[in-house]
């Protein structure tokens, strides 16, 4: 099971490849044949959830059957203080599931007679979209590094 910190961080990625993309189109709105592109990662951060949703169903349905049984070790994830170490074997950075997220190019459309099928308020609605996503998971990852401040600096009054 992956860390809410480490679905957050995968979601300031796709946020961060998505704003990319956007400022993209929106610098090419006058290019001719230019064709729009997009970058899915909500499916992605999805079924990332949805996974570990079933794990935990799993998890807490073995749990209740070995009531008897002294506390088995599941899913234990590395800790580490630098980007340089190695990640757990349940991180989701090194999982091999994970699909990358998905760029999509739009070539079926066309507003204009140069091919171009950018649409530059459908793009500045995206981007303040995709802005005000990505300052959401920047403040929940502050949020939970403030918790574990708290509980480090106050759990030993």
């Amino acid at each position: 099971m992956e860390s809410i910190i480490d679905l957050l961080e995968l979601g300031l990625d796709g946020a961060s490849l998505r704003q990319k993309a956007l400022a993209n189109n929106i610098a090419n709105v006058n290019t001719p044949d230019y064709k729009r592109k997009d970058v899915d990662f909500i499916s992605t951060l999805k079924s990332i959830v949805d996974k570990n949703n079933n794990q935990l169903a799993e998890v807490s349905h073995k749990l209740a059957d070995l009531s008897n049984v002294f506390l088995k070790s599941t899913n234990l994830s590395l800790k580490t203080t630098d980007e340089s170490h190695l990640k757990g074997a349940n991180s989701i950075k090194s999982s091999q599931s994970i699909k990358p997220f998905k760029q999509i190019t739009v070539p079926d459309t066309s507003y204009r007679n140069d091919g171009n099928n950018v649409d530059i308020d459908v793009e500045m609605a995206e981007l303040a979209k995709n802005n005000i996503y990505y300052s959401t998971l920047v403040q929940q990852i502050n949020e939970r590094f403030k918790n574990l401040k708290d509980v480090i600096t106050k759990g030993s009054r």
